[in-house]
């Protein structure tokens, strides 16, 4: 029996072979389109549900009666601005995984009604319509997961920025509407604290230990961890190119590989091109590892960390170790120094606030004080 599978893209269709083997397939109005690749994170299954869909699917996007969107795209109606965003070099230039995150956000948007149990979805809305209070209403809808909020309003930001023919289609009113959590990226910070808790729960030799010093020692995201071998060493350098902006902004990274972390990953067997692999010998997909890691924080008691939360740990860790912008932008990868002031200014910060507590005088009259202390040391016997 074949079940269409509860998962965020549609018309996926999941089917269990007798061995338990997973397969998937592009399933459109009740007929199999194709057969998908196995592993459902993977960009490679990305490209191809993509590629199968939209080769698919009508003009209009969906199949008859399969949503209850319009089936054809009202010209200059929200849902026609965010086509023409898709067809656009700006969005064509992204990472197909972004490309497939910021069309689900979309697509999620066609379909919410402009007024609670109104008929009116805002995939039909008229632009000359739209101002910035729906925009407002769009990001609102989102308001109990403000970081969900404000990647909606990035999206949409992006969306009414499109041109054509060199100029813009409408006025971005996304861009009158301000964020909720413009100071945060949703991950707490890994203290030093957190992360001796975890690796005494995990024991020293364990793939989830081995995980973490990769991440504490190099800094890189998951969908980098993901990815470093054997292949990536050269002597004690690792060298390789970051997955984020790969297509569009490719940077290739140089990282010096610190002692202890040489020291760890001499304790494991390398089997494979990764050296992180599941428990069947293969290389984690970038979703599954980032999964896998919040599990294996949850299990020692950490709920509220990340991945991404060792990445801020450590950046903070050597800002406070006197750190210069130009070292983290190169550890890091970061392409300017708006990212590494974040952590250095709040270093300097610390450290400048201790030197001139060091420095408080007074002529003197604080040494009263430890006068009056004394005094009372001998009154209290």
């Amino acid at each position: 029996m074949n079940d269409v599978a509860n998962i965020d893209l549609p018309y996926v269709e999941k089917n269990k072979s007798r061995h338990g083997t997973v397969r998937y397939y592009l399933r459109i109005d009740g007929k199999r389109v194709c057969r998908l690749p196995e592993d459902i994170d993977s960009e490679e299954f990305s490209k191809a549900y993509w590629k199968a869909r939209n080769a698919a699917l009508p003009a209009g996007g969906e199949p008859t009666g399969a949503r209850t969107i319009s089936s054809i795209v009202k010209p200059n109606t929200f849902r026609w601005l965010c086509m023409e965003y898709m067809r656009s070099d700006a969005f064509k230039t992204l990472d197909v995984s972004t490309q497939t995150a910021r069309r689900k956000i979309m697509e999620a948007m066609w379909l919410e009604p402009v007024k609670p149990g109104g008929k009116l979805q805002f995939g039909d809305m008229p632009l000359p319509h739209m101002d910035f209070s729906n925009i407002e209403v769009l990001r609102d809808r989102k308001k109990e997961t403000p970081f969900a909020a404000d990647e909606r309003l990035k999206v949409l930001r992006q969306v009414f920025d499109t041109k054509k023919d060199g100029k813009h289609i409408v006025p971005n009113v996304a861009r009158l509407v301000d964020p909720f959590a413009v100071h945060t990226d949703g991950h707490a910070t890994a203290t030093p604290q957190d992360l001796a808790q975890y690796i005494e729960h995990h024991g020293m030799r364990s793939k989830a230990v081995l995980c973490v010093a990769i991440l504490m020692f190099t800094g890189f995201r998951v969908s980098d961890a993901s990815q470093l071998g054997p292949q990536h060493r050269r002597k004690d350098m690792f060298k390789l190119r970051l997955f984020k902006n790969r297509n569009r902004k490719p940077y290739d990274i140089e990282i010096a590989i610190h002692p202890i972390l040489e020291s760890v990953l001499a304790m494991h067997k390398v089997t494979a091109l990764t050296y992180l692999v599941t428990e069947f010998g293969k290389p984690f997909s970038i979703k599954g590892l980032g999964n896998r890691i919040s599990d294996w924080f949850r299990q020692a008691g950490l709920p509220h960390l990340t991945a991404h939360s060792v990445r801020k740990g450590l950046a903070t860790d050597v800002a406070h170790n006197e750190a210069t912008d130009s070292m983290l932008e190169a550890m890091f990868g970061w392409r300017d120094a708006k990212t590494s002031k974040i952590y250095t200014r709040n270093a300097d910060r610390a450290r400048l606030a201790r030197q001139t507590v060091a420095r408080i005088n007074w002529d003197g009259v604080g040494t009263k004080l430890l006068a009056i202390t004394e005094e009372s040391d001998v009154a209290n016997g």
